[in-house]
């Protein structure tokens, strides 16, 4: 049975993501601030853990909890912004925090784990990041930059990181629909399961370096 630890798996992508690999037949640790989503589901394969990707100490205790497991798959889905808005009102807090969700948070679990990930006969780390992080909008203020960022450090782990046979892969969406307001021309919280899925199941000499998905109708091409 292989092991998944997803970060963000309360709600969206990640819970999407959490029930598509029990069905699947991993073991998944779902991590995630709020549990009580997570709670409603009923799998002997399922554990759950409270943590905030922002604090270095939450992190390392979350590691020294499971740094005996053998990990298949981990998954930064964990993501989001600080209020972003306009760089005249943003200021160097909303920056700090926004990097310690999607990078340096990241970053340090990813660290900790290769170990674990080194007794996997196909290690794979997943980030999604977002489209906005390659193409900036207005208003997108710490969130975009802090996404762009990500990017460097996907970048960089996958030079560093095939050393210790552990393969890296960016999942880039555009639009998703995971909110109560429903989006036109835009992607299902399980179409980036799905996608999610398919990566964790190739073979340890094959590698998805980038993969950009969008909605047919919703494409910066357009």
């Amino acid at each position: 049975m292989k092991t998944a630890i997803i970060t963000g798996a309360s709600k969206g992508v990640g819970l999407a993501t959490v029930k598509l690999l029990l069905e699947n037949e991993y073991r998944v640790i779902a991590v995630s601030r709020d549990l009580s989503k997570l709670s409603e589901l009923n799998s002997s394969n399922l554990e759950t853990y409270k943590l905030d990707i922002t604090n270095e100490l939450e992190i390392k205790n979350f590691y020294d909890k499971y740094k005996d497991i053998t990990l298949d798959l981990l998954i930064n889905n964990a993501g989001g912004g600080s209020g972003p808005t306009f760089i005249i009102n943003e200021t160097m807090e909303n920056f700090r925090r926004a990097y310690d969700i999607n990078v340096s948070g990241p970053m340090y679990l990813s660290q900790l784990f290769i170990p674990c990930m080194k007794k996997s006969e196909s290690a794979t780390i997943i980030f999604i990041t977002s489209l906005c992080g390659k193409v900036p909008f207005r208003g997108g203020g710490n969130y975009s930059n802090a996404k762009r960022g990500e990017m460097a450090l996907i970048d960089t782990m996958r030079m560093e990181f095939p050393e210790y046979g552990i393969k890296i892969t960016e999942i880039c969406p555009g639009t998703i629909d995971t909110q109560v307001e429903k989006k036109q021309n835009a992607l299902t919280a399980e179409d980036l399961a799905e996608s999610i899925r398919w990566v964790g199941s190739l073979p340890k000499h094959m590698n998805i370096n980038h993969l950009e998905v969008s909605h047919i109708f919703n494409s910066k091409y357009m």
